[in-house]
């Protein structure tokens, strides 16, 4: 079976990934057929070059992409063009659905913010009630001597009308 997969050029701690089409039993720093392109995911945002027909034309071939390459192509495009030729494929592709969802800011946006005022109220007064009364019956000691001493005062100015 051939896969599109990445293969891990760069230096230590700085990873910078080719993508390539090689057998499933090579190694991934091991022979391959094609290079479609490259992905830095250390610039901001992440850098990726790839060349869309050549990654179109291995995927009709049969050739099958690792959950990340799959990910990549999605977010360049190819995979919704591969989706309109072979809609049946999409099926296999199924865990690109939770991932793209949590990783695009439209549907971050819509369905997290829908379930969060549902499940928001919930958790935080729980969190905040178990809190709270810590910290209020630290501001409570130090409240008290404050109005002890605003009492006195009101004392004080009691009798003085009285008289």
């Amino acid at each position: 079976m051939v896969k599109i997969r990445l293969r891990r050029m760069g230096n230590k701690h700085r990873p910078f990934y080719r993508i390539v089409v090689a057998k499933s039993t090579s190694g991934r720093g091991g022979s391959f057929i094609e290079v479609l392109g490259t992905y830095n995911p250390l610039t901001k945002p992440s850098t990726v070059t790839l060349d869309g027909d050549k990654s179109l034309e291995w995927l009709r071939n049969g050739a099958q992409p690792s959950e990340t390459v799959a990910y990549l192509l999605k977010r360049e495009g190819v995979l919704d063009k591969f989706f309109q030729e072979r809609p049946k494929a999409k099926k296999d592709f199924r865990f690109l659905d939770k991932r793209t969802a949590m990783m695009s800011q439209k549907s971050v946006m819509e369905p997290v913010a829908a379930a969060a005022p549902a499940e928001a109220p919930a958790p935080a007064p729980a969190p905040a009630a178990e809190p709270a009364p810590v910290v209020e019956e630290a501001p409570a000691a130090e409240a008290a001597p404050t109005e002890e001493a605003t009492e006195p005062t009101a004392e004080a100015t009691a009798p003085t009308e009285e008289a």
